[in-house]
């Protein structure tokens, strides 16, 4: 079942929490909404929900109006169809699991149904011999499992995730992710997923939506987040990397990035279409986009290591480049030292945004 939202806003008092905002979540999509604490994602999780009524606009599942301001529609959490799971578990510590994941059956009037339907979704979710045991007696992945399988017991067309895995260590995130992912998609349910990871995010979403300020700064699949940030807030907050300011020039008919006079980093004429020389733009430089050589080479941009963090497979290296007060961030397989001299290249393709107004001058297909 698709989401559509027309127009819905949200204030507090003075405060404006969220900004008008028309946007339709596909029918069966995963999306993710990320951005910064108070960014408004939980705000627009939670009037989803009903359980914050917006100050204006409408929302639809399926063409159907749930919410909306002009027409006098809001209909309660209750008869929404949603599942909804919460950071905290919310479990009832003096009912069994059985009883916890039967709790909205039961409160649906579905009674002839609760055997089968909490046995399936405790199945589900790898816990069918668990039905007897109370929360007290189940470790952190096993409680929020129970609350999964209370939300999708009763059948709902759709998932509201807030922050879901936070409570839990990194092991166990990876192996929760896993799960909520096949279980949606297994469903055929339509998720919207609010999350401050955004790595968490990037891996699960079919789309991600990217929140600041109350506002949508940019929606997109999560390669198009990370390749092809719309402006600088984007470009910060997704991934790893370095957002350095420069000039747009010409050297020999080759556009160059100058950063400093002793920094100038080669541009893909693909990347500068629609800039003008003399442009001053911001680059996202991503650290697998930087190629870091031991031993200085004439041709390279002189560096200097500045910290080594060792991450199993490879090495992530800060750099900070010569003359200059920014820094880049590499990946080697070799141990380099904290004061070593390198040189480094920067590939032709790093992404450009425009610097005034933040709007990205990129072609994209």
């Amino acid at each position: 079942m698709d989401i559509q939202f027309k127009q819905l806003e949200k204030w507090f008092g003075q405060l404006q929490a969220l900004k008008p905002l028309s946007m339709t979540v596909q029918s069966g999509e995963f999306v993710s909404l990320v951005g910064p604490s108070g960014c408004g994602k939980t705000t627009l999780l939670r009037m989803i929900a009903g359980l914050e009524e917006p100050a204006s606009g409408a929302i639809h599942f399926g063409g159907t109006a749930v919410y909306d301001n002009s027409r006098k529609v809001n209909l309660p959490p209750q008869k929404r169809k949603i599942g909804m799971v919460f950071q905290d578990f919310a479990l009832w510590p003096h009912m069994t699991v059985f009883e916890n994941v039967a709790y909205g059956l039961k409160a649906a009037g579905r009674n002839k149904e609760v055997q089968e339907k909490v046995s399936e979704a405790l199945d589900n979710v790898q816990l069918g011999s668990f039905q007897e045991r109370y929360p007290h007696q189940l470790s952190g992945g096993q409680q929020q499992r129970v609350a999964i399988a209370r939300a999708v017991a009763t059948d709902p067309d759709i998932m509201l995730l807030d922050e879901p895995l936070s409570a839990l260590d990194a092991s166990l995130r990876d192996e929760m992710r896993i799960l909520l992912q096949s279980l949606v998609k297994k469903l055929n349910m339509t998720a919207v997923y609010v999350t401050h990871d955004q790595s968490e995010a990037m891996a699960m979403s079919d789309r991600v939506v990217v929140m600041n300020d109350g506002k949508v700064q940019q929606t997109g699949t999560p390669e198009e987040i990370y390749q092809r940030p719309v402006n600088e807030v984007v470009a910060s907050f997704i991934g790893k990397g370095a957002l350095i300011q420069g000039l747009v020039t010409e050297v020999e008919d080759v556009p160059m990035l100058k950063v400093n006079a002793d920094v100038q980093i080669p541009l893909s004429t693909s990347k500068t279409k629609g800039l003008e020389p003399h442009d001053w733009v911001h680059a996202i430089i991503r650290p697998e986009q930087v190629s870091l050589d031991t031993a200085p080479a004439e041709a390279g941009i002189r560096a200097a290591v500045e910290t080594v963090s060792f991450l199993g497979e490879r090495y992530e290296v800060s750099l900070t480049l010569d003359g200059s007060d920014e820094r880049l961030f590499a990946y080697t397989p070799e141990r380099t030292v904290p004061g070593q001299e390198v040189s480094v290249t920067v590939r032709s393709t790093i992404h450009l945004i425009q610097h005034k107004g933040g709007v990205s001058r990129e072609e994209t297909a």
